[in-house]
């Protein structure tokens, strides 16, 4: 696993639409790529957009950024915004897979697996139920 974090400068208000529009048609346009595996638009509080990119290695992380489909979606954002987006990229180390339910679908409440982890609170007798 291959993680992309980009942070994107200021988008306007008046370019807020297009922005969006463009991610949305950037996706549409790099469906299917191989090695991609997803990617994601978020909004913080502040209105600033950061995207997370999964690729299934670093190797196809490179083979998509040297893909045309690449250069033109880069193109379009530059008729958007005009300073560059920061990016940093991460190799997965550990995974966690989401599962069924609450500890991991088992739904005893026992906490004998030192590797479970729980996050949410109230889980299986979590710091909600704890007391």
């Amino acid at each position: 696993m291959h993680i992309s974090i980009v942070r994107f400068p200021t988008v306007t208000a008046e370019l807020d639409k297009d922005f969006r529009d463009w991610f949305a048609s950037s996706n549409d346009q790099l469906r299917g790529t191989a090695g991609l595996k997803g990617r994601r638009l978020l909004r913080a509080a502040d209105g600033s957009y950061t995207a997370v990119m999964e690729h299934e290695g670093a190797s196809t992380f490179a083979a998509v950024h040297a893909a045309e489909a690449v250069s033109m979606v880069q193109s379009g954002l530059g008729q958007i915004l005009s300073e560059c987006p920061q990016a940093m990229t991460y190799e997965g180390v550990a995974d966690f897979a989401a599962s069924e339910g609450c500890c991991g679908g088992h739904g005893t409440g026992s906490h004998d697996d030192a590797a479970q982890t729980h996050l949410s609170v109230g889980c299986c007798g979590g710091a909600a139920g704890r007391g």
